[in-house]
């Protein structure tokens, strides 16, 4: 692809040239419909002001009531005056937290971090103490890591522009796409109609046939004039088959999927085919069939609708971008039509073919917004093709093959441009929420970059340290401790302790059953699985657990569950914890080794480079 001075240097294009009114290809369909469940998907959970717009790249994190009340205390630049911040403060949100080298961490940069990092914890985790010291000193890493970088001159690694352009590039065509479907709703009439697609319950009579010849014959008799269920009824009382129950509804959805797609077409009183089943073979009369209301299902579909419309609307988007921009020299196009050329000689090989194409400098694109003009040329199309050969090019053409791949490069590189310049004519490129999006990429770049060439090289770990490692840790490599337990269930605490009494008096458990009062129901739903089963205490419910961490044979314990029931149980056995062989955890251990060495190597770095680029950090810790 070359650019060229849209001045007198005209392109003098042959006989036919037209805009480009190709079929999508299946590939770029797909892209585009992948793009539209990401934006689909995004919700601005949270803006700095200015009202945001279409998220670029990736959705914001979801933000809790919880972490959005949060407010955290700053130092004053110059002074020794401390204020309390709202975290996702709009009039704040660019307020410096810390600052590396002149280049600042704002409030809304350290709101961001923590909104991720809050919306991948666990429930249990996020309820945890928040160390807001610990998020802002990876966000000063990355920012420390990132000004080395940039000195080393790791940013200009091609591999390392390529990304970075890619980024760009795709970032702004996802904020053209995303403002395509801003406005899109499901229409009412196409929702209902879906929705009555979807939200199906049959009513089948079913027969398990034992063998598959019985089930062909009855089907034989059937599709004669026979009645259904007298026929498999016979079969039944010959024990040939089973049942012919009353049927109930039953939602399609979960019907297995080969059943479910022979019902649905299905008119009422038909007979289906035979299906394999796990044991035997099933034939199926469909008696019934009516559509449930389900709020789920009507979302779905309200999911679906939205995603047609969107798709729709970005390809006809996209395609009006390349009838804005390119136009398309269609005798040149010709020199790619591979079924054309084969057709011509059958047994063209590659080599042949692209040794002629390769040399085609011929424009079969002219793409231009008054400002550039960008080339596509039949040379350039031929040489990625032929580099997607691995097999050789020693082989004779697969021209359906190659014509799609043709269709989707040149499509591909249509909407990489045109989808570029349309960016730039909308102010995309210079937005101050691409710009935010391409730097903190940038900043995760190269961190990585430096990361694998400058922090990883080198690092090793040592036999004799896993093995340590696996000495001083045993019991994180052994089995958990496994216990069978015999339990009684009591409403009430008092008779649970008292039972308690009686089994460390030395009473048998069976007499102490038999003489209790105030016993839970044994149908009660509620009652915890603990009795008469081995049961890895890992599996206990967690103040259980620490309860019978120890627990020998013939101990007991209450355990005071949930839905106020308590637990009296006695170990009638304890299988003890048991190490695994050591070559089993090697590699584990080693990986654990591995990644605490990079920490530390990274570790050393940053007190490093805190020393040659000034960081300052206005977050104050353990401010009541």
């Amino acid at each position: 692809m070359r650019p060229i001075a849209d001045d007198n240097r005209r392109i003098v294009f042959c006989d036919v040239v037209k805009k480009r009114k190709k079929k999508m290809p299946k590939e770029l369909y797909r892209l585009v419909s992948a793009l539209v469940l990401i934006l689909l998907s995004t919700a601005t959970a949270f803006a700095f002001g200015g009202g945001g717009g279409p998220a670029v790249a990736a959705p914001n994190p979801a933000v809790s009531a919880e972490i959005q009340d949060l407010t955290i205390p700053l130092r004053l630049e110059g002074s020794k005056k401390v204020q309390r911040i709202p975290l996702f403060s709009e009039q704040d949100a660019e307020t410096a937290v810390a600052v590396v080298n002149g280049e600042p961490i704002t409030l809304k940069d350290f709101a961001m971090e923590l909104a991720s990092m809050h919306s991948n914890m666990t429930d249990a985790e996020a309820k945890g103490k928040r160390d807001f010291g610990q998020t802002l000193d990876r966000l000063i890493a990355v920012k420390l890591i990132k000004q080395e970088a940039l000195n080393i001159g790791f940013d200009r690694i091609p591999a390392v522009r390529k990304q970075i352009e890619d980024f760009a590039l795709k970032t702004m065509i996802q904020q053209l796409l995303s403002g395509q479907i801003k406005d899109i709703a499901a229409d009412e009439k196409e929702l209902e109609e879906l929705y009555r697609q979807m939200a199906i319950e049959a009513k089948l009579l079913t027969y398990r046939f034992f063998d598959q010849a019985d089930a062909a014959s009855l089907l034989k008799e059937v599709r004669a004039g026979g009645d259904f269920k007298v026929l498999a009824d016979k079969m039944v009382a010959a024990a040939k088959a089973e049942g012919g129950e009353e049927a109930e509804f039953a939602r399609l959805n979960d019907l297995l999927p080969q059943i479910a797609q022979a019902v649905y077409p299905m008119e009422k009183g038909k007979v289906s085919e035979i299906f394999k089943a796990d044991k035997g073979y099933l034939l199926f009369r469909l008696e019934d069939r009516r559509v449930y209301e389900d709020p789920e299902t009507r979302q779905l579909a309200v999911k679906r609708l939205l995603e047609q419309e969107a798709r729709k609307k970005q390809i006809a988007y996209l395609e009006s971008l390349q009838d804005k921009y390119a136009t398309i020299d269609e005798k040149a196009e010709e020199a790619l039509n591979f079924a054309g050329i084969m057709e011509k000689n059958p047994k063209a090989k590659g080599t042949e073919v692209f040794a002629r194409l390769s040399g085609d400098q011929r424009p079969l694109a002219k793409v231009v917004n008054g400002k550039e003009t960008v080339l596509v040329t039949v040379a350039e199309i031929a040489k990625e093709l032929e580099s997607s050969m691995y097999h050789g090019m020693d082989r004779i053409i697969d021209a359906k093959q190659m014509d799609n791949q043709k269709e989707t490069l040149i499509t591909s590189k249509l909407i990489a441009i045109t989808g570029r310049m349309e960016a730039q004519n909308q102010g995309i490129d210079t937005s101050e929420a691409f710009l935010g999006k391409l730097e903190d990429f940038e900043d995760r770049l190269l961190f990585d970059t430096f990361m694998s060439k400058a922090v990883v090289p080198g690092i090793t770990v040592r036999e004799e340290a896993v093995r340590a490692y696996y000495d001083e840790n045993l019991e994180n490599f052994s089995s958990p401790l496994m216990l069978k337990m015999k339990s009684l269930v009591f409403t009430n605490q008092a008779s649970a302790r008292d039972a308690l009494k009686k089994l460390q008096a030395g009473s048998d458990f069976k007499w102490v059953s038999a003489n209790s009062t105030h016993l839970a129901a044994a149908d009660n739903k509620d009652i915890l699985g603990l009795g008469d089963t081995l049961l890895s205490i890992t599996a206990l419910p967690e103040a259980l657990h620490r309860q019978v961490e120890e627990a020998r044979q013939g101990d007991h314990f209450l355990y005071e569950g949930p839905a106020d029931l308590f637990y009296l149980l006695q170990v009638d056995n304890a299988y003890p914890p048991v190490a695994k062989p050591y070559d089993e955890v090697r590699q584990e251990i080693g990986r654990i080794l591995y990644a605490r060495a990079i920490n530390e190597a990274l570790a050393d770095w940053v007190g490093k480079l805190k020393e040659a680029y000034e960081t300052k950090n206005y977050l104050v810790q353990d401010q009541p």
